[in-house]
């Protein structure tokens, strides 16, 4: 969890709040990749209140800058629009999978549908900020005009970047705020997809993002293009509920499940350590089940070595050789001639037998 302070929560359009906070000095910022969102907290009446989570909007760029935008229709976010300057909003997050991949997403289509454009604008933000040369189409569609938001900056971002090119689809009422080229009416349809695209979809990598019924149709939409699946991504959510939807589906139901499986993992390890515990040591100097007499062999070993370097004593008879006198056959004997460098005597290694039980320890 990071705190952060309120710098600003305003209206950018009737229905939509952005809320700017900005990261505590002592604070880590949250590292984050653009289409991601997080859960967000904050005291209310000393209390803490709910976990709700939301797309971020702002880059990752903007190290000291989180930034979230979500519809006010509830006790949640209009508590967040009576958020005053310097209140604290505790962050839990990053989660999801709905990432743009800025070196290979080079050629991408957004469909975003009414609030569905916040994690869009993340990604915009982020490639305007790396002059990056992908082709980006948007398609973004809202019930009117007055509910477009960022509809200023994503125009001035455009006439920057001119291969980032926004299309608003308003379905009700004039569009006079937006240039003729940027702007049409209707629903987001084949007909407007195939325009987008000239009627080729065999490159473009699809993101989509909005209510259920408009994820569901495009999806369909485009499938039925040829597009195969891994070329499109989607990213489903309700508003303010710890149910939005991607590879990493929400907190905290993320954070019970991972706590258990540390909890079994955990488990796991700590009775793998006990049962190697048990378990007789498995060195040179110890048996095993391969070389029962390891112990024994290797200690024998030593002796033989040890015996093998002490030099004969001249009272030692040893073994005739070809330059002593042979033994009489007569049955006495001749006197043995030592010769001048008596050769040393070997002794065959002695292998213990066999224990019935476990090896005797050897001084």
């Amino acid at each position: 969890m990071i705190n952060y302070l309120v710098e600003e929560s305003t209206k950018i359009t009737p229905s939509t709040l952005l809320l700017t906070l900005k990261r505590d000095d002592i604070e880590r910022p949250l590292s984050f990749q653009p289409g991601q969102y997080a859960a967000i907290s904050f005291m209310h009446r000393n209390k803490r209140s709910a976990a709700r989570c939301f797309s971020i909007v702002s880059s990752p760029t903007d190290q000291d800058i989180l930034q979230f935008s979500m519809r006010v229709r509830g006790h949640f976010t209009n508590a967040l629009s009576k958020l005053e300057k310097d209140d604290i909003v505790s962050v839990v997050g990053p989660f999801g999978g709905f990432v743009l991949d800025v070196a290979k997403d080079t050629d991408v289509v957004f469909l975003a549908g009414g609030i569905g454009i916040t994690p869009f604008i993340s990604m915009i933000r982020h490639m305007a900020k790396l002059n990056s040369d992908n082709k980006v189409n948007l398609l973004y569609t809202s019930q009117s005009q007055d509910d477009v938001a960022f509809s200023d900056e994503l125009l001035k971002i455009h006439e920057q970047h001119p291969n980032l090119k926004p299309l608003f689809v308003i379905k009700n009422g004039p569009t006079d705020k937006f240039p003729a080229a940027t702007v049409t009416t209707g629903s987001l349809n084949e007909e407007l997809l195939d325009k987008v695209t000239g009627g080729d979809y065999s490159k473009q990598k699809f993101f989509i993002c909005g209510p259920p019924g408009f994820m569901k149709a495009m999806s369909a939409t485009i499938q039925k293009k040829g597009v195969p699946r891994q070329r499109i991504l989607t990213e489903a959510f309700t508003q303010s509920s710890p149910k939005q939807t991607s590879i990493l589906r929400s907190w905290p139901s993320n954070a019970y499940a991972l706590g258990a499986v540390g909890i079994v993992l955990g488990s796991f390890v700590v009775m793998v350590s006990d049962l190697l515990r048990t378990l007789p040591p498995t060195t040179a100097d110890a048996p095993t089940k391969n070389a029962p007499f390891l112990l024994t062999n290797v200690r024998q070993k030593q002796l033989d070595q040890l015996v093998n370097t002490i030099p004969p004593s001249p009272t030692v008879i040893t073994a005739p050789t070809a330059n002593q006198a042979p033994v009489s056959s007569s049955g006495g004997s001749t006197a043995v001639t030592q010769t001048q460098s008596a050769p040393v005597p070997t002794f065959a290694p002695i292998y213990a037998p066999a224990p019935t039980t476990r090896p005797s320890k050897i001084p």
